[in-house]
């Protein structure tokens, strides 16, 4: 609780001083560390990063308050940037609001990196070309800099946007391909460049996020 105070206040400071970014709270719902949370700013090109250091160096205020307020209740801290692949993805901003987030996230083998793109590319705009691609199926691919790590995350407005409905997408790509083995050998080619595999479903909190007017 302590914790979780001081992030809320800490919210409150960024916006005060006119943050230029808007960060969102995200809690794990699954599994047995659940004492983890990320929050998250997208999106942005390289020089708005140049533009952001500025503004914290011009705000030093907030992070003296950071350090007072949130780090003491932390163990560690991770930081991360990842690359969106829109060209890939299928996600609109006017669409949701939503809650959910379900990421699987792919750790790939050293040199395969290629390889799981080009599948991934190919899985991606048959279903963006092919008519899988709708408000109901929302999706979006992203690369970690600087590590091995590929990430599809699906959100979902509630509980009950999460059961399936209608068509699965690898009846789907079987039916576009031709045949079911098609279809298995593409998800053979993603998933032989795969070295490890997992999923999380996270929780957008609102209460510990910063509040926009966006």
């Amino acid at each position: 609780e302590a914790f979780y105070d001081g992030l809320r206040a800490h919210m409150a400071v960024r916006s005060e001083h006119g943050d230029p970014r808007t960060w969102h709270a995200y809690t794990p719902m699954l599994g047995d560390e659940l004492n983890v949370l990320v929050v998250r700013s997208c999106c942005f090109n390289w020089a708005d990063m140049d533009a952001y250091r500025k503004w914290n160096e011009a705000n030093s205020a907030v992070n003296d308050h950071f350090q007072e307020h949130v780090a003491p209740f932390v163990e560690n801290f991770g930081h991360y940037i990842s690359e969106m692949a829109w060209s890939d993805s299928n996600w609109k901003s006017g669409w949701g609001p939503y809650r959910f987030f379900g990421a699987t996230q792919f750790k790939l083998k050293p040199g395969h990196a290629g390889e799981f793109d080009a599948a991934r590319d190919k899985i991606s705009q048959i279903a963006i070309n092919q008519g899988w691609a709708t408000e109901e199926h929302p999706w979006a691919w992203s690369r970690e800099i600087g590590s091995l790590t590929e990430t599809i995350v699906i959100p979902y407005r509630d509980f009950a946007d999460m059961e399936p409905a209608g068509q699965n997408f690898f009846d789907f790509l079987s039916e576009t391909l031709g045949s079911e083995e098609a279809a298995d050998e593409l998800f053979k080619q993603l998933s032989s460049s795969v070295a490890e595999q997992s999923y999380q479903l996270w929780e957008h909190n609102e209460s510990l996020s910063m509040k926009s007017s966006d």
